[in-house]
């Protein structure tokens, strides 16, 4: 990883934790010219719909890339790269929606917390308190992987590319042509499993490694149900422990493997 890329991490992360989303880069409808090039009788997963909507995009972003690196040298990373990333965390302000649920879960107002869930795009219909935990739980562990460590992996890997990649294959999912569960359970794969990974770091050890070697070398399972199970498999509370405890604890190991993958990240850099 070169030391621009490192820049371009750290700069668009900083932008989004410490502004939250917003600007032209989230509010202007950049696929607005894709999408318009699929059929109004199209509905469902189809390949066709994968390469217009998936595919042409991270294409033309890529030969983009290619022609101001070619031009700017270094620059291209510093600029386009940081603007893919801080692309790639999406619209949705994480760090401010996990601080209005606990904000209504410590007062006990549970069906303010849920209807918050249900006014950020998830599925909030608990029967009790230990639902509406479970339902949360899994609601900003998607949440986080999808905001930051899925795009902070892709980045890594391939590069800005890969990053605005991650970014419109989730967007997909907003239209009548998502790409299929299968391939968006493959895409999250391998970020799911690295953050549980880090997971162990701080909690549970045995218990998130059993999650991580159990379910988590399968493909079946789905991406929310798996980042559940390996954060209730990483804290250990009271079994009386009410929503807003239970999701401090999920909080706080986020925010410590969010801090555990800045310094690895970092030290690669170093190496």
């Amino acid at each position: 990883m070169s030391y621009l890329a490192f820049l371009s991490f750290i700069v668009a992360t900083g932008l989004y934790w410490l502004m939250g989303p917003g600007g032209p880069l989230h509010s202007i409808n950049f696929l607005s010219v894709f999408r318009s090039q699929i059929r109004d009788e199209e509905e469902g997963s189809s390949t066709r719909a994968a390469l217009i909507l998936v595919v042409a995009p991270s294409v033309l972003f890529a030969l983009l890339y290619v022609i101001v690196e070619r031009a700017f040298g270094g620059t291209a990373m510093l600029f386009l790269g940081t603007a893919a990333l801080f692309f790639a965390f999406g619209r949705e302000d994480f760090p401010t929606l996990t601080q209005r649920f606990l904000a209504r879960a410590r007062v006990g107002d549970n069906e303010g917390a849920a209807m918050l869930i249900e006014s950020a795009g998830g599925y909030s219909s608990a029967d009790d308190v230990d639902d509406l935990g479970d339902v949360a739980a899994s609601f900003f562990g998607v949440m986080a992987l999808q905001r930051w460590f899925g795009p902070v992996t892709y980045f890594l890997l391939l590069g800005p590319v890969g990053a605005v990649a991650y970014r419109v294959a989730h967007l997909t999912q907003e239209t009548k042509t998502p790409l299929s569960d299968s391939l968006m359970r493959l895409l999250e794969w391998l970020p799911s499993r690295l953050l549980v990974l880090s997971f162990s770091v701080f909690g549970d050890f045995d218990k998130s490694v059993e999650q991580l070697t159990g379910k988590g070398m399968t493909l079946d399972i789905d991406t929310g149900d798996f980042l559940e199970d390996a954060t209730d498999a990483a804290v250990t509370l009271r079994e009386d422990a009410s929503v807003y405890d239970r999701l401090s604890a999920v909080f706080h190991l986020l925010e410590r493997s969010f801090l555990l993958w800045l310094g690895a990240v970092a030290l690669l850099v170093l190496i």
